[in-house]
């Protein structure tokens, strides 16, 4: 724990000089060529606010002050908090003075600043490529039910190569967020399945979200955790199968085969053998490491099927929210907004809800590959009575609940056939001898849920709350799997008021899930540049693409595409910089780089008091001959002070909900 605390504190000291270097960076071109222009140079500091630390040498103070997010150089006869100095004749008369130098000599101290961040997020990025940087690569992971990238037709395992105009053979997964993230319409987007290209189109969606997104995570990696948690001693989920293996799974084993088949090391490739082998006991070999410098060696471990754990409701099924792109349901006249109400197979007609729990659908759809199944549904008709009809789909080879539905608003998908559908809070049924029997009972409307796995854990449990417009069941039955307790608030038809009771999910033994309990982080990847002209290449192009995307997200913050409260103060950038860091050293620099990038296009925005205000002012000196007169600068300067300050306590109060509530 000792270690652990020493570490934590060296990393924090690293943000903390990381953040004061690039701050330094900038201050400094200032300070030089305001030097090299023969301008006096009364205080350069480092942060704002009261000073903690100066010492003074020559004419110039030199200061450390309490705020540390920022700097500045104070120069005679131009002072932000004074702005009259800027039209004082005396000043201006003064051959030490700022006002007193041409225009040219003013814009190059103006603009020293942000030209120096811009050189040195290139050597930032330079530098970090020659060590090699940890990166996500762009290949996808959980692809959320019903969300653009499923409706699209990405799966688990695709390989991205090219997504909008961005092109790269080791394209990162945080390229595609920012794409998305910074889009304005449809994507298009190449990558590789199975060896085979393909090419889609997505439309990122923005509802009731912070910006544009997909609905597609990373690939996870097949080696196991090897950093735990405080209080956590095994790589696997707490009950789960996986944590009864013999013998025990432990932290960076690293599977390379299940039952003696191989799969390349793809986690895609191994959740498809999983979920084909659900209710089978599987071998699972894993090359487990000696010790440092030593081999590895090859551990067969047995892992049990692994079940659901269920309350016994069968709830009400709702609409299909969203087709598949290519999917058999795609190629037949399944709608969105179609109910299924019954499901038809070689085992019998079955009705969903009174016989078929709507959950259990996507099972029921999982074994006749090849056979061809009808869904009987109800379609809505404008002016008439609903219409009812019979649809044939033959079903793929696509294993169900791969695709998990993480988000509360998420629907649930039939991969085999390629529709999501909503699940709903209305009670349909209970199974007798089940958590819920006696508790809850058909026409109970389910308002609230909270979940959580110990008692200490209650008090701190967000209540789930049910809405007409939010059908969620389906993510809360989810996330039923890896927590102990339930708290429903409900109401039965007829009541006025609301009931309560806590329930512990069950093991069901006849419905094994495909996702045993191992633990593993997401896939990453190192990318180090082959010699000083590719690092020269790859950091000319980030600091390209980095200035870019910042002046698209600035865009889009004006048009609204992107909310406002997707902006991130100081302590965002703190805990940014420490997430870095935590990486290594060389993802420290690269995040130098970022913020050195970000520093210049927010300083040399035409905002008065910043840089680029400046710049105005003195570019209109230059047109016409004269500086604006005093009360322009004067009126200018306190509108942009005001914005300045509001833009920061925003950006404080946003940082501070998010410590205090979450995201």
């Amino acid at each position: 724990m000792l270690a652990w605390s020493l570490q934590e504190v060296l990393n924090i000291v690293m943000v903390l000089l990381g953040l004061g270097l690039v701050i330094f960076i900038h201050e400094l071109g200032h300070f030089a060529v305001a030097k090299w222009c023969g301008v006096k140079v009364e205080r350069f500091s480092i942060g704002f606010g009261p000073v903690i630390l100066k010492y003074t040498q020559g004419e110039t103070e030199y200061a450390l002050s309490l705020v540390p997010f920022g700097g500045y150089v104070k120069m005679l006869g131009q002072d932000d908090a004074d702005p009259s100095q800027q039209t004082d004749d005396r000043l201006t008369r003064d051959p030490r003075s700022y006002t007193s130098k041409t225009v040219l000599q003013r814009m190059a101290i103006i603009s020293a600043g942000v030209f120096n961040n811009m050189v040195t997020a290139v050597m930032f990025f330079v530098l970090a490529f020659l060590f090699g940087v940890t990166y996500e690569p762009a290949v996808v992971g959980n692809v959320a039910p019903g969300m653009p990238a499923w409706q699209a037709g990405l799966r688990m395992g695709d390989r991205i190569t090219r997504v909008g105009n961005r092109e790269d053979g080791q394209l990162r997964f945080m390229d595609i967020r920012q794409i998305v993230a910074l889009s304005h319409g449809p994507i298009e987007i190449e990558g590789l399945r199975d060896g085979q290209p393909f090419k889609t189109s997505v439309e990122p969606t923005v509802k009731n979200r912070l910006f544009p997104v997909i609905g597609a995570e990373p690939e996870q990696s097949v080696r196991l955790i090897d950093r735990l948690e405080p209080g956590e001693t095994s790589p696997t989920a707490k009950g789960s199968a996986a944590s009864r293996a013999q013998p025990p799974l432990e932290p960076g084993d690293e599977i390379v085969a299940v039952d003696g088949q191989e799969f390349g090391g793809s986690f895609s490739g191994m959740m498809n053998l999983f979920a084909r082998k659900r209710d089978q006991a599987i071998t699972l070999t894993v090359k487990r490491s000696q010790g440092e410098g030593k081999e590895t060696k090859s551990v067969e471990i047995k892992v049990e099927p692994n079940y659901f754990r269920t309350l016994g409701l069968r709830m009400e099924i709702g609409k299909i929210a969203a087709i598949q792109q290519g999917s058999p349901a795609a190629r037949s006249e399944l709608q969105p907004g179609d109910k299924i109400t019954y499901v038809i197979t070689d085992a019998g007609e079955m009705a969903v809800g009174s016989q078929l729990d709507p959950l259990r659908i996507p099972d029921l759809l999982d074994k006749p590959i090849g056979k061809e199944v009808t869904l009987r549904v109800k379609r809505d008709v404008t002016g008439n009575e609903p219409k009812t009809l019979d649809i044939k789909l033959v079903p793929e080879d696509r294993p169900s609940w791969v695709e998990r539905p993480l988000e509360f608003d998420s629907p649930v998908s039939i991969p085999s056939i390629g529709i999501a559908y909503h699940v709903l809070h209305h009670v349909v049924g209970v199974e007798p001898g089940s958590p819920a029997d006696g508790q809850l009972k058909p026409g109970d409307n389910i308002l609230s849920v909270k979940l959580y796995d110990t008692p200490e854990d209650a008090a701190k449990a967000k209540a789930i709350e049910f809405k007409d417009e939010q059908r969620n069941w389906a993510a809360v039955f989810w996330n039923l799997q890896r927590d102990s307790k339930v708290e429903i608030t409900f109401r039965s038809q007829g009541a006025t008021d609301a009931k309560t009771v806590v329930l512990s999910p069950v093991v069901d033994t006849t419905w094994p899930i495909p996702m045993r309990g191992i633990m593993v982080p997401v896939l990453t990847q190192i990318r180090k540049a082959d010699g000083i002209a590719d690092a020269a290449r790859l950091g000319w192009d980030h600091t390209r693409s980095s200035v870019t995307e910042m002046y698209l997200m600035l865009q889009r913050l004006f048009s609204g595409r992107v909310s406002a409260k997707a902006l991130g103060g100081p302590l965002s950038i703190f805990d940014t910089a420490h997430m870095f860091v935590k990486k290594g050293f060389a993802d420290l620099i690269l995040f130098l780089g970022i913020l050195s990038v970000s520093l210049a296009v927010l300083n040399f925005l035409p905002i008065p008091v910043l840089d680029g205000g400046h710049f105005v002012f003195l570019l209109w000196e230059g047109i016409r001959g004269k500086p604006p007169s005093e009360r322009i600068v004067l009126g200018a300067q306190y509108v942009g002070l005001l914005m300045i300050v509001s833009l920061m306590a925003w950006v404080m109060y946003l940082d501070i909900s998010r410590k205090l509530f979450g995201p």
